[in-house]
C-alpha cells in the first residue's frame, strides 16, 4: 500500500452512523474512530513494508523492528492516554445539542431564572438577553447542521428583537426599568459576530462614551433618557462603577471588531497578576467566571495584549483543582476547564475535568442548574450551565482533533 493510499483510507476512517431515539435525530461521529486508529497505527509497519525497497536481510529486519516499535509506542499512548474519549464526547455533545433544543422557547430565548437562594429555591421565570447570548456563544464550538442552525437563527431573532438603537441591549429585554448596560452590548455583539451576523459597530462605538480618565468602562449606561427613577436600583445605576469582567468583555468585543484598548489590558494584566480576581466583584462573585472571561478576551476575541496573564490563570486553576477532576459544581467546572484550554494547557489536569464533566451529564443531555450569583440575586437554569458544559467539550473535542491531525502528519512525513 502507498503512502497516498494510506492517507486516503485515514481520511475516510470515521465513527458509525448513530441513531438519538429521544429526539429522533440522525447523526454522525465527527472524530476518528478511536479503535480504528490503534488498528491502522499497528498496522502501518506492515503497510510501510510493501513499499520498501530492496535492502539486506538485516538492514531490513533491523528497519522494520525499529519502524514496529515507535508504532507500537505511539498506539500504546493513545491507548494510555484520553484520546479514546473522543467518542464519549461526541456523544456528550450531541445529547446536549439535542437538550438545547428542546428547552429552546418559541422566542429563540433560552429560559434562565432567578432566586434569592444559592439552590434557586422559589425561582422565578424572568425574560434575560444574557444567558441567550452566552449560549449562541457555545453554539459557535458546534459542527453545524440543519438543526444548530435553526437554534442559532432562533436565537440570533430573539437577541435582535431586545436591540435598542444605536445598538445596546439591557440584561432583561429592551421592556425592563433597568438601563442597557456594557456587559450585555458586549457580550451580544460578541456572540453575533462569532456566530458570523452583520453588526452594527455603532453600539461598541457609543459605549466609548462610558469611560473613565484612566480609560477603563463603567458598567451602566446611565443617561436619564434610559433611567427610571422608581426603579430601586436607581442609585446603583448612577454609581459609574468600574467592574474587571465588564471591561474583560468589552476588549473580548472590541478586539473581534479589530480595535484595541491598551488601558483595559494594562488594567486586566494588573489584576490577575495581584490574584484580585480570588475576591467578589460586584456582580461577579466567583474566580472562575472572571477568570472564564479574561481567558475568553485572549483566546476567542484574540486580545493577544492578555499573554503575560496567561500563565497566572493556568497555575492558579492546577492549583485548585479537586482529586475527581473537578473545581467543585458542575459550571464551575466547566469555566475552569474552558479557562485552562484558552490558557493553552493541554496536559492530564484537562483530561481529568472532561471525564469529570462526562459523568456528571445527566440522561437527558443536560448540566444541572446552579445558581451564579451576582449582587444579591443568584441566576441559573439547565439550559445555561449545559452551555459551558457543550463549550468545554466543543473546545476539547477540537483541540484533540488537532493533535490527531499533527500526529498523523509527523508519521506521515517520516
Amino acid at each position: 500500500m502507498s503512502i497516498f493510499e494510506l492517507k486516503k483510507k485515514l481520511q475516510v476512517v470515521k465513527m458509525p452512523k448513530e441513531k438519538i431515539t429521544n429526539n429522533k435525530r440522525t447523526v454522525f461521529r465527527k472524530s476518528v474512530n478511536c479503535w480504528a486508529m490503534l488498528i491502522l497505527l499497528l498496522g502501518f509497519s506492515a503497510s510501510m513494508a510493501a513499499g520498501m525497497p530492496e535492502t539486506p536481510a538485516s538492514q531490513a529486519s533491523s528497519g522494520m523492528q525499529l519502524l514496529h516499535d515507535k508504532m507500537a509506542e505511539k498506539a500504546e499512548k493513545w491507548h494510555s492516554g484520553n484520546y479514546c474519549l473522543s467518542g464519549d464526547v461526541d456523544t456528550a455533545i450531541e445529547k446536549a445539542v439535542s437538550f438545547l433544543k428542546e428547552g429552546q422557547l418559541p422566542s429563540g430565548e433560552f429560559p434562565t431564572y432567578v432566586s434569592l437562594s444559592p439552590d434557586m429555591a422559589d425561582k422565578i421565570y424572568l425574560p434575560q438577553v444574557f444567558s441567550s447570548a452566552i449560549v449562541l456563544h457555545s453554539l459557535s464550538f458546534v459542527e453545524s447542521d440543519p438543526e444548530v442552525n435553526e437554534m442559532r437563527n432562533k436565537t440570533v431573532v430573539y437577541i435582535l428583537a431586545n436591540k435598542e438603537e444605536p445598538g445596546v441591549w439591557r440584561f432583561y429585554g429592551k421592556y425592563s426599568s433597568m438601563p442597557p448596560d456594557l456587559d450585555d452590548a458586549s457580550v451580544v455583539f460578541a456572540s453575533l459576530k462569532e456566530t458570523g451576523i452583520p453588526v452594527e459597530e455603532s453600539g461598541l462605538e457609543y459605549a466609548l462614551n462610558y469611560k473613565n480618565q484612566e480609560g477603563l468602562f463603567y458598567t451602566w449606561m446611565n443617561e436619564e433618557k434610559w433611567m427610571n427613577e422608581s426603579d430601586p436600583f436607581y442609585l446603583l445605576y448612577k454609581n459609574n462603577d468600574v467592574d474587571p469582567v465588564v471591561n474583560a468583555n468589552m476588549l473580548y468585543a472590541l478586539s473581534l471588531a479589530g480595535e484595541q484598548a491598551p488601558e483595559v489590558s494594562d488594567y486586566l494584566n494588573s489584576y490577575i497578576q495581584n490574584n484580585s480576581f480570588t475576591e467578589a466583584t460586584m456582580y461577579y462573585h466567583i474566580p472562575y467566571i472572571q477568570l472564564y472571561t479574561f481567558s475568553r478576551a485572549y483566546a476567542d476575541g484574540q486580545a493577544e495584549d492578555l499573554k503575560p496573564s496567561m500563565p497566572v490563570i493556568k497555575n492558579y486553576l492546577l492549583s485548585t483543582q479537586k482529586p475527581d477532576g473537578s473545581w467543585g459544581d458542575e459550571i464551575n467546572t466547566s469555566m475552569a476547564a474552558i479557562s485552562l484550554m484558552n490558557s493553552g494547557y493541554k496536559g492530564k489536569a484537562l483530561d481529568r475535568a472532561i471525564t469529570h464533566i462526562l459523568d456528571t451529564q445527566r440522561s437527558d443531555g443536560s448540566w444541572p442548574e446552579i445558581g451564579v450569583q451576582s449582587l444579591t440575586f443568584y441566576y441559573g437554569s439547565e439550559e445555561f450551565t449545559t452551555a459551558f458544559s457543550l463549550e468545554a467539550l466543543s473546545k476539547y473535542n477540537e483541540l484533540h482533533n488537532r493533535k490527531w491531525q499533527k500526529t498523523m502528519r509527523t508519521l506521515l512525513n517520516n
